[in-house]
């Protein structure tokens, strides 16, 4: 359906969004490429076209047939006679009765079926596929929040690896800068040797992390590649901070638990299973409906017409194909339940394991910003105590190191903060910001 196929469009239409312009071009991309985003949709109109079947139950059927034909048997030579309305006294002479004549005959026929009471099968049919028309429209919902909510973890992943890259690459330059301005490599001085060593290990282990920056970034763009469809470079916003986009992308109920889209799916199944044991049970339920026929025959003397028409009642007694029909629909019926109260039981406990997750990285994230400010602020310090002579290059580099370590502490607990939020917004059924459907 037309609505799905904007699902991603929908979901960045707020204008908050308008932050990220590169993020919203990869969300839009991804929609256009996605298989299972364009399967799930393809399976919503499928069974929406299935359920607008279904409520036409009550129209008539309206047939034609036709049919031409040779023959000398005597049964449909004398039938097809009558049905001229041309028979004669001769006809009935017996040799013209056992020996008729080959003849060509052609009959049309046109009819009508109008059902009065179906046993309320075809109703509780109805209901059923109404159901299951809206399961399959949250299915293709819970999709668009997994693709969406995958692009903007690897997007903001890839954001907070440049931000660390930036900051290790500060701390390097600050390196660089001691060692050549510094006449700290004499190896009488044991002080300033010992610190000389000190700093280029620290710099070969900044080379490392941004070696390992560089693979996780690549990882990350192949994967923003394989979703969109197209080449990904990442050029980030300078007005965007990764805090705010965090919030604005990655939204979720943070009250309570909703149960998610997918949750919803299988509610409906369940509902639409209900409505099946009805439909089973009116197996054995008589059936009423108004019946009419009309034909023309024409064979080699003329061509008659004629008309039936009436009421007619069907009634399965019995069928060893139905026996124990609707018994198996209550059983169906009771699994799909259970089986959206255990998916719905399973996606709470994930809630609330997320939901800590978050509390305790949240906490860790803000002693950490703590902690950021104070070594900023000890490291200047510790700078100009080193320019002036007061603390030698050994004392320096612990500095320098406890910045490199705050560095890279802070980067992979944002980095489970957007994996932690994300898995929230693929299960989130919040979508007041992300544009709500049906």
């Amino acid at each position: 359906m037309k609505q799905f196929n904007i699902l991603f469009w929908l979901l960045m239409s707020s204008n908050a969004f308008s932050k990220g312009k590169e993020l919203d071009e990869l969300i839009k991309a991804t929609n256009e490429n996605s298989l299972a985003q364009k399967a799930a949709n393809e399976s919503v109109s499928a069974a929406v076209l299935v359920q607008e079947r279904s409520t036409k139950h009550w129209l008539p059927k309206v047939y034609l047939t036709g049919q031409s034909f040779l023959s000398n048997d005597p049964g449909t030579a004398l039938i097809g006679k009558l049905s001229q309305r041309e028979i004669q006294n001769s006809d009935f002479m017996a040799d013209s009765l056992n020996h008729p004549a080959t003849s060509l005959y052609t009959k049309a026929v046109i009819g009508l079926n109008l059902p009065l009471y179906e046993g309320g099968e075809k109703v509780a049919v109805s209901k059923a596929m109404t159901f299951m028309s809206e399961a399959r429209a949250s299915e293709a919902r819970a999709v668009g929040n997994e693709f969406y909510a995958e692009v903007v973890k690897n997007y903001l992943i890839g954001k907070n690896l440049a931000l660390e890259k930036s900051d290790l690459l500060k701390s390097k330059t600050t390196i660089d800068s001691i060692i050549s301005r510094y006449q700290i490599g004499n190896k009488s001085n044991q002080l300033g040797y010992s610190g000389l060593l000190g700093l280029k290990s620290l710099k070969n282990k900044i080379t490392g992390l941004l070696d390992e920056n560089n693979a996780k970034k690549l990882a990350t763009e192949k994967a923003l590649t394989e979703l969109s469809g197209s080449k990904v470079n990442f050029k980030f916003s300078e007005n965007s901070s990764l805090e705010s986009l965090i919030k604005e992308y990655l939204s979720y109920s943070e009250i309570t638990y909703i149960p998610s889209q997918k949750v919803q799916s299988f509610y409906l199944n369940a509902k639409s299973a209900v409505e099946v044991i009805d439909a089973e049970k009116s197996r054995n339920l008589p059936r009423i409906g108004l019946f009419g026929e009309g034909y023309a025959f024409n064979g080699d003397r003329a061509t008659g017409k004629g008309y039936t028409t009436g009421i007619y009642l069907n009634w399965n007694i019995f069928s060893g194909n139905d026996y124990g029909a609707s018994s198996e629909a209550i059983h169906k019926s009771k699994a799909a339940q259970y089986l959206a109260e255990a998916t719905e039981q399973k996606e709470r406990v994930e809630y609330e394991g997320l939901k800590d997750g978050l509390d305790a990285i949240n906490h860790s994230l803000f002693l950490l910003k703590e902690s950021e400010n104070y070594l900023e602020e000890q490291t200047k310090i510790s700078h100009n105590l080193f320019k002036n002579g007061l603390i030698n290059a050994l004392q320096y580099v612990e500095v320098l190191a406890r910045r490199v370590d705050l560095i890279k502490s802070k980067s992979s607990a944002e980095a489970e903060l957007i994996e932690l939020r994300s898995q929230l917004t693929k299960n989130s059924n919040d979508t007041s910001k992300q544009g709500a459907l049906l």
